[in-house]
């Protein structure tokens, strides 16, 4: 299956660059006052492009060799990953004012920004690693 590494990988990162969009568009837009993002459309879009997200994941862990994992990036990059659905699912499931759902918000994005830094590293330092420090 490692054959197929190419397609997965790419699948996995369009969806994960599109779970990204598509939370600043609906975060955004509940900012500006918009009831849209809370809608039914907007949570199937969502379930789909997270569940590409989470499906090409397991299928790129089932076929990578477990010597990859071994400085836990994986972990770090999965616990960036919880902070960034669970800040975006509060973010859409709770009534609260702007400022809570800014800061809301801003948390799922930076979560979302270190998880990136720390899978384009392969390394928990992610970001730091990337830019030399």
């Amino acid at each position: 299956m490692i054959e197929f590494y190419p397609q997965i990988h790419w699948v996995h990162v369009t969806a994960i660059v599109l779970s990204g969009a598509w939370m600043v568009m609906r975060g955004a837009a509940l900012l500006a006052g918009m009831t849209w993002p809370r809608e039914g459309f907007a949570w199937s879009i969502s379930l789909a492009i997270d569940g590409t997200v989470l499906t090409a994941a397991a299928m790129l862990l089932s076929i990578l060799p477990t010597e990859m994992f071994v400085n836990h990036w994986l972990t770090v990059k999965l616990i960036f990953v919880t902070i960034y659905f669970v800040c975006g699912y509060a973010l859409l499931l709770m009534q609260a004012g702007r400022a809570r759902q800014a800061i809301l918000l801003a948390a799922a994005m930076a979560a979302y920004w270190l998880a990136y830094g720390v899978a384009r590293a392969h390394d928990p330092l992610g970001w730091l690693v990337l830019w030399g420090a």
